[in-house]
């Protein structure tokens, strides 16, 4: 048994703690923790005082985030570099094209002016609108009501990947949503 341990103290069942795998009597391992161990001050986890630098730098030290030269700390590094780094790259939903999310919206109001022509109606359409368009006078519905009534059948199918727009808007406000509900938790945890 470890420390020298003579027949007297059979009563004393070693246990090897997990961080030191040594064996110490039960008796001691409150004083031994006590010595060894230390609490974090950002997690709460006990540490052994020797590794508690250590454990700082790999769970706790600031990132320096290399798009945006800010230092975030690390539980906040997910958030920061998916949601929240302003010079995160981020496509437009009109053109798809890659850009920093903080020249995204003036992008995108001048890509969103832009027009393309709606083959069905004959009109030229803004792309900001087109996804209202096809909405209110291409769908399904409407379709069939116009060929049960003699209308004539569409010239062409609308594009597939204007589709796409719809679901990227929904994503973008659901990741929105998202994004302010976690930040208004970590705001909570960050106060107390």
């Amino acid at each position: 048994m470890a420390g020298g341990l003579g027949p007297s103290s059979a009563k004393a069942k070693p246990k090897p703690p997990l961080l030191t795998q040594r064996e110490i009597p039960s008796s001691n391992i409150t004083s031994h923790c006590a010595r060894n161990l230390h609490k974090c001050d950002h997690c709460r986890d006990m540490v052994p005082r020797k590794l508690l630098d250590e454990h700082y730098d790999e769970n706790h030290a600031p990132m320096n985030c290399s798009l945006c030269k800010c230092a975030i700390e690390r539980e906040l590094w997910d958030l920061h570099t998916g949601i929240q780094c302003p010079q995160r790259m981020l496509a437009c939903q009109y053109c798809e094209f890659e850009l920093p999310a903080v020249d995204l919206l003036e992008h995108q109001d001048v890509c969103g002016n832009r027009t393309e022509y709606c083959q069905t109606c004959r009109r030229y359409i803004r792309l900001r609108e087109w996804i209202g368009h096809e909405l209110q006078f291409h769908t399904s519905s409407n379709i069939s009501a116009e060929h049960s009534s003699g209308g004539a059948p569409a010239a062409a199918e609308p594009k597939p990947a204007r589709g796409s727009h719809c679901k990227q808007l929904l994503l973008t406000i659901a990741v929105a949503g998202f994004a302010v509900y976690i930040g208004s938790i970590l705001y909570q945890r960050k106060g107390q």
